[in-house]
């Protein structure tokens, strides 16, 4: 049997109190200086990885975060290290690093229904076999339109499957989050890496008759929100007859901080559509170092027209509301 040791203080040498235990409450004596608690340390490499129980803290020296195990990742069976408390200036970016990045789509996924703003929260159907497109989804929405690529230096990537999991294309990290509306995909380039990335779209945007002509709309350029900085984001509006059609928007955005030391140096590197309506195309790149790119495919349903910027800042408002307290920025 093993043996049970119970106290109530604890204290140095000379029989002055250190730490009193109350209850649930844990005290360490003012006199301390400094009062600490000296927690396990590691490196993103040599983290421990088994006999891991859920909430167990340490320090990442590599990154100087405090870390604690969250269980196993859902998707790709990795243990989960979430990062504690705000970024300090100087400390390296590090979204990058395959469990950061996991657990930052792991906790994402199941918030992104909330992001759109009243009356364009039009939740189309994600109705085809294939992830990487939308058949119909009610009134010849899309006949297999929007198709989705990540692009690096001006190439781009085969379609996106929604339903897959993270994938790497050109040193750049991807992941859908899940083929369910809206359907949303982020990417992050190498830590201290001046990129030039973003996503395009592509295909037929379907529905029969008529003819609208699509709009494209600056929705932030160089701004603060939600305390990240800089952030730029640029909307186009598709229908292929937008009186009378659903309409099909192509929102894309870049994100830093400067707690990451986040630098753009251009936002819209290539910010470019198709004039023709029936022809679902767009393409956005920046340039940057140390952010990450993120697009959303949105609707606010039949005959309503065009989402307008302000709806479409309330979009990468509520996204980067969520994000920063992932972060806890």
């Amino acid at each position: 049997m093993a043996s049970i040791l119970r106290v109530d203080q604890l204290q140095n040498k000379q029989g002055e109190p250190v730490m009193t235990l109350s209850g649930n409450t844990i005290e360490f004596a003012g006199g301390f200086t400094p009062s600490s608690v000296v927690v396990p340390t590691w490196t993103t490499s040599t983290r421990p990885t088994s006999g891991l129980n859920i909430g167990y803290l340490g320090l990442n020296t590599e990154t100087n975060y405090l870390e604690v195990y969250g269980g196993l990742n859902a998707i790709t069976g990795n243990p989960m290290w979430t990062s504690m408390g705000g970024a300090v200036s100087g400390l390296p970016f590090n979204l990058y690093d395959q469990d950061q990045f996991d657990d930052f789509i792991t906790y994402m996924t199941p918030l992104k229904g909330s992001w759109a703003a009243s009356g364009t929260n039009y939740q189309y159907q994600t109705d085809s076999g294939n992830t990487d497109r939308i058949q119909d989804a009610q009134s010849d929405m899309y006949d297999g339109g929007n198709f989705t690529q990540v692009r690096v230096s001006g190439s781009a990537s085969g379609n996106i499957f929604y339903g897959n999991a993270a994938f790497e294309y050109s040193g750049v990290k991807v992941a859908p989050l899940g083929y369910s509306w809206p359907l949303v995909a982020i990417a992050v380039a190498e830590d201290g890496q001046n990129v030039q990335y973003g996503f395009s779209r592509t295909g037929d945007l379907g529905a029969d008759g008529g003819g609208g002509s699509p709009n494209s709309v600056t929705v932030y350029d160089n701004a603060t929100v939600e305390g990240f900085s800089p952030v730029y984001a640029w909307l186009v509006n598709k229908a292929y007859n937008q009186n009378s059609d659903p309409g099909v928007m192509h929102l894309y955005c870049t994100v830093g901080s400067p707690s990451w030391q986040s630098t753009v140096s251009n936002g819209f590197t290539v910010s470019t559509f198709n004039s023709s309506s029936n022809n679902d195309v767009s393409q956005y790149e920046s340039t940057s170092t140390n952010c990450f790119v993120w697009t959303a495919l949105v609707s606010n349903g039949q005959t309503q027209g065009t989402i307008s910027q302000g709806q479409a800042q309330t979009f990468v408002q509520n996204f980067l509301s969520d994000a920063r307290t992932h972060f806890g920025l």
